[in-house]
């Protein structure tokens, strides 16, 4: 509300009483209805431009106040940000140990696995090489040789006859019913 506005004759006591008093500092009549008609000393300029001077700096305040504001709700969400990116990192690492552990263990499975392959091979070939049957042994004792040969291969590993039987390129269409009467 400007100091000239006839709502003012409405405003509360104490407002007026406050408007009075600073109107007493000023060096203002107390009851003066125009103030176009007090004469300007140079401390009232100088309270003038003081006062002016103040509002500005205020108003100057407020308007930074604005962007600070905003800084100050945006810090949490930064704070939570880079500590969920920090986490995410940790947790990264953490796979990554992980990953190469497991693909140490595999490497050492496959190497276990292969040294076993390999002592198995080189354990069958000496059996192999343990129940060979010489030729000229074979015409001489017949019957024996060739039981002590069948039983350690039957005890090695068995086998299996597999017959491959081809298939057709048509459908078999023998097993049809017709459904419908012709």
């Amino acid at each position: 509300m400007s100091w000239h506005d006839p709502a003012r004759s409405l405003e509360p006591d104490t407002d007026s009483t406050l408007r009075n008093e600073l109107r007493g500092l000023l060096g203002m009549p107390a009851q003066s209805t125009s103030y176009f008609e007090c004469e300007a000393s140079p401390d009232l300029i100088r309270l003038a431009d003081g006062l002016r001077q103040e509002a500005r700096r205020r108003n100057h305040m407020a308007q930074r106040r604005g962007s600070w504001m905003l800084l100050a709700a945006a810090l949490p969400l930064a704070l939570a940000m880079g500590g969920l990116g920090v986490w995410g990192l940790e947790e990264q690492h953490k796979a990554d140990h992980l990953a190469a552990a497991v693909a140490q263990q595999e490497t050492r499975i496959q190497q276990l696995a292969a040294a076993q392959q390999q002592q198995a091979t080189q354990s069958q070939t000496a059996e192999v090489q343990q129940h060979r049957v010489p030729t000229p042994a074979l015409r001489a004792h017949p019957p024996q040789r060739l039981l002590a040969g069948a039983g350690a291969r039957s005890t090695a590993k068995p086998r299996e006859l597999v017959i491959q039987v081809p298939r057709s390129t048509t459908p078999n269409l023998n097993d049809t019913q017709n459904v419908k009467a012709q």
